[in-house]
């Protein structure tokens, strides 16, 4: 193969793996990120929402989704990230009063939590875990990363 039919077949093998990032590039301009905006509701079980409707929920599922029930009785099943972890791992915080923040997945009724508030006498509280040991918050219910002591939901109300 002589020298330039080899830089051509480099140069081309290059166009064509990085061709994906182009036209990955491409779509993003085209579809608009959703943005954010809150809905307010409890959250609960989705088995329990199948439940009602006469039918049932597998048994290994049943865990692994959560769902808004919005004040306006529209259903939003949860993604189950980082924004929502609280709610799998804290069953305190199911079927309260909420303002979530988030938007919803393109095309679907499918959640994504980016922000939870609790609703307590018609106020707004900032939700998190807190160690009063080592003070140190987080978003999820777990075991203090630095002394090992269970944390403790803490809910503040929102300053004006």
């Amino acid at each position: 193969m002589s020298y330039l039919a080899r830089r051509l077949s480099l140069a081309l093998a290059c166009l064509i793996g990085l061709a994906p990032l182009f036209i990955g590039a491409a779509d993003s301009k085209k579809t608009p990120p959703t943005k954010t905006e809150y809905y307010k509701g409890k959250v609960v079980p989705l088995a329990d929402l199948v439940a009602k409707t006469g039918s049932r929920l597998d048994p290994d599922a049943a865990p692994h989704w959560l769902a808004l029930v919005g004040d306006d009785g529209k259903v939003y099943p949860l993604v189950k990230d980082s924004g929502s972890r609280m709610f799998f791992k804290d069953p305190v915080l199911l079927k309260r009063p909420m303002r979530l923040t988030g938007r919803l997945l393109p095309d679907s009724h499918l959640l994504q939590v980016t922000a939870v508030h609790s609703i307590l006498k018609g106020e707004l509280h900032e939700v998190y875990y807190w160690c009063d040991i080592c003070s140190i918050r987080r978003s999820e219910k777990n075991l203090c990363e630095c002394c090992g002591a269970p944390m403790e939901l803490r809910e503040e109300p929102i300053k004006k």
